[in-house]
């Protein structure tokens, strides 16, 4: 097996791992529109092309050496999804003392696609520990005396894949019955969704070893 298919096979199972990810962009193609959640995926791939070039390039040596920085930066993405949990468990609650007489395409005008793109990326962004991931798993494909074609094509196989299963996700669950159906038990998914990333974002706070 060559290290690229080894590493796009490790990554694949990382990508299927649920995580603040795979809940953005559902969350986003439930509660908005199909556009919507591509735009999601397309922020997630664009920060984990980030922190695939952040790998590359040595910067988990500079966590290493300034563990203050990480420690930092676990903080701050800590805090924003627990911000994004809260805005989503507030939105919960507040739909379920609405009146039951309600548009549920008024949601798709709620946020822009660009905001939406921004959030996506960020989401990823919160977790520094990506780029412990990456540095290890760019390991088995990265040596000393790599290539820039043969660098520039393990990031283009991560970004590629990356962006693939996110679409896949956006595209299954904006599909017109799924997302009818989901729509139905809409408060639900915010409030569980509120929790998921309220969890991750307090196992950042309190793990950051």
């Amino acid at each position: 097996m060559t290290p690229l298919l080894s590493i796009a096979l490790i990554h694949f199972f990382a990508l299927i791992s649920p995580g603040p990810d795979f809940f953005f962009v559902t969350q986003s193609a439930i509660r908005q529109s199909r556009t919507h959640a591509l735009c999601a995926a397309l922020g997630i791939s664009l920060s984990i092309l980030v922190w695939s070039i952040c790998a590359i390039s040595g910067l988990h040596f500079l966590f290493q050496k300034m563990a203050w920085l990480q420690q930092v930066l676990m903080i701050l993405g800590g805090l924003y999804l627990l911000y994004l949990g809260y805005q989503l468990l507030k939105s919960a609650f507040q739909k379920s003392t609405i009146s039951a007489v309600h548009e549920p395409s008024n949601n798709l005008t709620q946020k822009s696609h660009s905001k939406i793109l921004l959030q996506g990326f960020l989401t990823n962004m919160a977790n520094p520990k990506a780029l412990v991931y990456f540095s290890s798993v760019f390991s088995i494909g990265i040596s000393t005396n790599v290539s820039i074609f043969e660098q520039s094509s393990l990031l283009a196989l991560v970004f590629v894949e990356s962006l693939l299963w996110f679409s896949a996700v956006a595209l299954v669950f904006s599909a017109s019955k799924i997302n009818h159906y989901y729509q139905k038990i809409s408060k639900k998914i915010d409030g569980i969704t509120g929790g998921i990333f309220i969890s991750f974002g307090a196992l950042l706070l309190l793990n950051r070893d």
